[in-house]
């Protein structure tokens, strides 16, 4: 009898009790789908069983055969104990033959797999619960050796209490802003003229403008541009660095790093000291652009005729840098977004954790502007800067900031480039060492009337949206990301880390990244099977995922792109006519961003388990998923492996 064996529904229940039942397990050089087994079911007969695609190596497989009915293989999957594990021991006075805990397995089907458990010297056979998710505590107790198991499966949450009670400052920006005569495209305008005789060198063939497909305000060429031409140059003294912000203003600086730790970290002192700084010009713009409004002369005067220090050049580009800068409200950034309607944005991204961060990180803006403001007055050049200048400075900061040899570098007429729609711009800026100064120049010829666009980096959409505030397209999105929240995944890290351990994991689809190296490696030095651990993680994080209803029309049309190319990740292609906006929202694209990463990880790690094939694995993931599976490799043997970036 040979015969291919795969699970049907209603065939987890108990076999009846006249028929025919064999157990066997899974042997460990076993390919899911491929390998047969010859099975002895008496009378001189064998069957051969081809080995179920969903089982893994040490698994059992119950087979059984009813009467005239056909043959019928469960996989009954297999999770010892692990004693190594001391979260997983019973508590200190409970004999460990009456008390076994361990975590929901990564690859079971809730409601149909059933556990082979070895508990008290005997195996139990439990079915996981439609209700239990991957890496939730199962236990199984008895009072006494003769009594039955009692099972008891316990879910882990979570709650926190937050403040946030300062969303509405950053929800209402605009009423904060003051009337005046802005006139943005002047501002920019006279930006460029100011900038040319501080000595930047900008292309007479641009102006400030709008054109397809973006169709918000950038730079557009007014003139044929041809491949290679350089299009804007602003030398390093020019530009707004944590370095600059301690030269011009000494007691701002050193005030902002003796902010205690509590108040501020260390770490985001800079940060802070540049957002003031910049605030501080903004207010003094504005109080510009309102006298001129007024018809009247500007009487407030600067804090660089007092308390700061610039060159000329520096005082005139920074001032028109920030009269340039003036009517950005940030409307459309989540951050904005999320302290105008929290509970909404929470809803729409459901079941990312992205809203709680857009709303943490509205929260913090104001906390920067009471740690910057509780500085002496002297320090602070004597003025109070408004929060809403603040937030709108910081928010400036992230989204136009570039790496030279500073990190966040604001370099006043570069920034006005958005990012390419696609991946491939038309111009590329460049750090000049030797020269030290910000050079854009174009990488193919540029027609009139085209807009000009750079790169902002090779960034998956998660990351593009909490950062500028816009997504890719999906089919333009090169590549995919997932930060673990901790508390999602405690009863992993309890078993497998300390109890009290909660890392830092970012998931990338394109390299490993090094928060997760480190965790991996430290599972490792624990003796504990990396590749499970992080089987674990992943599945746990995407198990809401997959059962979130407004997902359910892209992870079906997923389903269906890779019916015919197993390694195709093109949701997007296959969404039904009543569906098809979802492609086009930017809080879908980011939870779908999410989604497939994890994924990926979930088959490096079958891969490395040697469960798949890389041709069934998503294409574009290959460089993480080869260098993970020989991680988890080194694992297994040398406990440790590290990263070496290009």
């Amino acid at each position: 009898l040979d015969t291919a064996m795969s699970p049907a529904p209603g065939h987890e229940a108990d076999p009846p009790e006249d028929a025919l039942s064999i157990c066997i397990e899974v042997p460990a050089k076993a390919t899911p789908g491929v390998t047969k087994l010859a099975v002895d079911v008496g009378d001189g007969s064998e069957l051969h069983v081809t080995v179920p695609k969903e089982a893994a190596v040490g698994d059992r497989l119950r087979i059984t055969k009813d009467g005239d009915k056909p043959w019928v293989c469960v996989v009954l999957r297999t999770q010892t104990l692990k004693s190594d594990l001391l979260s997983l021991r019973p508590p200190e006075g409970v004999d460990e033959g009456n008390k076994v805990q361990m975590l929901v397995p990564a690859r079971v089907t809730p409601g149909g797999t059933k556990l082979s458990v070895s508990a008290g010297g005997e195996q139990v056979v439990l079915e996981v619960p439609a209700y239990s998710k991957p890496g939730d505590m199962i236990e199984l107790e008895r009072p006494h050796a003769t009594a039955p198991w009692l099972c008891k499966f316990i879910r882990d949450t979570f709650r926190q209490e937050k403040d946030f009670s300062s969303l509405s400052i950053t929800a209402n920006l605009p009423a904060r802003i003051r009337p005046s005569a802005l006139d943005t495209d002047a501002a920019v305008a006279r930006m460029f003229e100011v900038a040319r005789a501080s000595g930047c060198y900008v292309s007479p063939k641009i102006k400030r403008g709008m054109a397809p497909p973006l169709n918000v305000p950038g730079l557009i060429a007014t003139e044929a541009i041809e491949d290679g031409e350089e299009i804007i140059r602003v030398p390093m003294h020019l530009h707004l660095t944590p370095i600059a912000v301690e030269a011009c203003a000494p007691k701002l600086w050193a005030a902002v790093q003796n902010i205690p730790t509590s108040d501020l970290p260390e770490s985001r002192r800079a940060e802070a000291a540049q957002a003031f700084f910049l605030a501080q010009l903004l207010a003094e713009a504005e109080d510009r652009a309102v006298a001129k409004a007024k018809g009247s002369a500007n009487k407030a005067g600067s804090v660089f005729d007092s308390a700061w220090s610039a060159s000329p050049e520096q005082r005139s580009v920074w001032e028109a840098y920030a009269d340039s800068l003036l009517s950005e409200d940030f409307a459309y950034h989540p951050f904005r977004l999320a302290a105008a309607d929290y509970a909404g944005m929470k809803a729409i991204l459901r079941p990312s954790m992205e809203g709680d961060y857009y709303a943490d990180m509205a929260t913090d803006l104001v906390a920067l502007h009471s740690a910057v403001m509780g500085c002496p007055e002297e320090s602070r050049g004597g003025k109070d800067v408004e929060v809403d200048k603040y937030i709108r400075a910081r928010l400036c900061t992230q989204t136009r900031v570039f790496q030279t040899c500073v990190d966040a570098t604001l370099v006043p007429v570069a920034d006005l480039l958005n990012h390419s729609p696609t991946l491939e711009p038309g111009v590329l800026w460049n750090w000049e060492n030797e020269e030290r100064c910000m050079i854009i120049s174009a990488v193919r010829a540029i027609a009139p009337g085209e807009e000009l666009h750079t790169s902002y980096g090779s960034r998956s959409n998660m990351i593009l949206y909490r950062t500028y505030g816009f997504t890719h397209s999906p089919e333009s999105e090169p590549g995919w990301t997932y930060i673990c929240r901790t508390h999602l995944v405690r009863p992993v890290l309890n078993a497998f880390l300390d109890a009290d351990a909660r890392p830092q994991m970012v998931f990338e689809s394109l390299h490993i990244d090094e928060s997760l190296c480190n965790v991996l490696n430290e599972v490792a030095q624990r003796n504990n099977n990396a590749t499970e651990f992080l089987r674990l993680v992943c599945a746990r994080c995407r198990w809401p995922y997959e059962w979130e209803e407004k997902l359910q029309p892209a992870l079906a049309a997923l389903t269906r792109a890779r019916e015919s190319d197993p390694q195709s990740h093109a949701w997007w292609s296959q969404l039904d006519p009543d569906h098809q906006n979802l492609a086009s929202q930017d809080t879908f694209r980011v939870i779908m961003s999410e989604y497939l990463c994890l994924t990926a990880y979930l088959e490096a790690c079958d891969v490395a388990d040697g469960t798949k094939d890389e041709s069934t694995c998503f294409r574009g993931c290959t460089n993480m998923r080869e260098s993970l599976v020989k991680a988890l490799g080194m694992l297994k043997s040398s406990k440790g492996f590290s990263i070496k970036r290009a």
